[in-house]
């Protein structure tokens, strides 16, 4: 009697800590990652340049052609990103909507001409 509640008290204790091992195993930390485009900003300042006799050392020398994807963006280029998009989304519903209206017509043109075939069907 004693082995079977001693059995069933570590059973259980086994199963708790099973069963909370997953959870402590998660992160707790959230990351967010930001998407920036390719282009570089007009805002940038130019790249400095070394003198002559001087050389940077690898570490420091920086690559102007590629923008740092490390460096969080300006507020003035987020604003210039988010006009960008509505300007994007705005385009995008006139295609939807000149597309929208396209179909429309033609469903119209269909009508019309399936009337008159009925109608001329009618006739015989």
């Amino acid at each position: 009697m004693k082995s079977t509640k001693l059995c069933t008290a570590l059973l259980g204790s086994l199963v708790v800590l099973g069963l909370s091992l997953p959870v402590m195993a998660q992160s707790t930390t959230q990351t967010t990652t930001t998407t920036q485009d390719s282009q570089p900003s007009v805002s940038q300042p130019p790249p400095t340049t070394t003198a002559p006799d001087t050389v940077a050392p690898p570490a420091m020398a920086q690559d102007s052609a590629t923008p740092d994807n490390n460096v969080p963006m300006t507020k003035g280029e987020m604003k210039d990103q988010k006009e960008q998009q509505k300007q994007e989304e705005k385009s995008d519903k006139a295609g939807t909507k000149a597309h929208k209206d396209e179909n429309k017509a033609t469903k119209q043109e269909n009508k019309s001409t399936d009337a008159a075939e009925k109608s001329d069907s009618s006739r015989y």
